[in-house]
C-alpha cells in the first residue's frame, strides 16, 4: 500500500501518496513528507547554510551594529528555503550580508532579490563568471560602469570551451540550448548589455579580433550591481566595481580559462 502523507486529505491521488510522489517529484518529494516534517527539515537546512554564507560574508562586519530590513528577510525566507544551489545560495547570502546596516530599513536590494528569482541556475552560473572575468581583465582601467560609452570596452569573447564548463556534463547534450537559455535570459533580465552568439565569423561584427566560436557578451550598470550584491558588499554601487580586489572573492565556482577582452 502507497504511504500516505498526512498533509494531504483522503482521496487524493497525487498528494495522498508518498510512492507515486517520488516518482513524480524524485528527492524533491522530501519537502512534502509527513506532517511538513521534511518541508520544515530541508527547508531549514537549506536556509542555514544561506545565513551562514550571510555570516562569512560579513566577516567582522557581525559585531558593528546593525539590522536587515524586515522586507528583505522575507523575501529571501520564501525563496531561499527551497535553494539547493551552492551558487544561487552565495547570492542569496550575499544580498542578506549586504543589507545589513544600522538603519535596519534599507530595502535596496529588492529588485535584485526578484532578478534572482526569475533566474534559473545556469544563468546565475554565467552571470558570476563572466562578471569576475570582467574585473580579472579589466580592473586596472579606468573604464565606468556608469557610462555607457565604456560598457563596449568592456565587452568578453566566452568560447564555447569556457561556457561548457559552468554546466554539469550530465545536461552537455543540450548545451546549444542551455547556453543561448543564459546569454539570452541575461540580456532579458537586465544584467548584461548586448550580446551575440555563433561562429567567430559572426562574433567579428562585435568583437573584431574572434578567433573562436562562442558568445560574445558586454556588461552593464546593474549586473555589475547584481555581482556586488552577491559578494556581500554592503549597500553596493554598480560604479565601485572596479574597486573591488579581485583577490578578495571567494571562487564560488570554478572560473573556467579563455575569456578574452577586446
Amino acid at each position: 500500500m502507497p504511504e500516505p502523507l498526512t498533509i494531504a486529505g483522503a482521496g487524493l491521488a497525487f498528494l495522498g501518496s508518498k510512492d507515486i510522489l517520488t516518482k513524480l517529484l524524485g528527492p524533491t518529494a522530501d519537502y512534502l513528507g509527513a506532517e511538513a516534517k521534511g518541508l520544515v527539515e530541508k527547508c531549514n537546512i537549506n536556509l542555514d547554510t544561506v545565513f551562514a554564507k550571510a555570516a562569512r560574508k560579513l566577516g567582522k562586519r557581525m559585531d558593528d551594529p546593525g539590522a536587515v530590513s524586515p522586507r528583505v528577510l522575507r523575501h529571501i525566507l520564501d525563496d531561499a528555503r527551497f535553494c539547493e544551489d551552492e551558487v544561487a545560495a552565495e547570492y542569496y547570502g550575499g544580498m542578506l550580508a549586504g543589507s545589513r546596516e544600522v538603519t535596519g530599513k534599507d530595502d535596496q536590494c529588492l529588485p535584485y532579490l526578484s532578478k534572482v528569482k526569475q533566474m534559473s541556475v545556469y544563468q546565475i552560473r554565467l552571470h558570476f563568471a563572466f562578471y569576475y572575468e570582467v574585473l580579472r581583465h579589466h580592473k586596472s582601467s579606468q573604464l565606468n560602469m556608469g557610462l555607457g560609452n565604456d560598457l563596449p570596452n568592456a565587452g568578453l569573447l566566452l568560447p564555447h570551451e569556457f561556457l561548457i564548463h559552468l554546466f554539469p556534463p550530465e545536461k552537455l547534450k543540450d548545451y546549444w540550448k542551455l547556453m543561448t537559455h543564459c546569454v539570452v535570459g541575461l540580456s532579458s533580465h537586465g544584467l548584461i548589455n548586448t550580446y551575440s552568439y555563433g561562429e567567430a565569423s559572426h562574433l567579428k561584427q562585435r568583437f573584431p579580433n574572434a578567433e573562436s566560436d562562442g558568445a560574445y557578451m558586454e556588461p552593464n550598470f546593474t549586473g555589475a550591481e547584481l555581482f556586488l550584491w552577491a559578494l556581500g558588499v554592503e549597500s553596493p554601487n554598480g560604479h565601485d566595481f572596479f574597486q573591488i580586489n579581485i583577490d578578495d572573492i571567494e571562487k564560488v565556482i570554478p572560473i573556467p580559462h579563455g575569456a578574452m577582452a577586446k
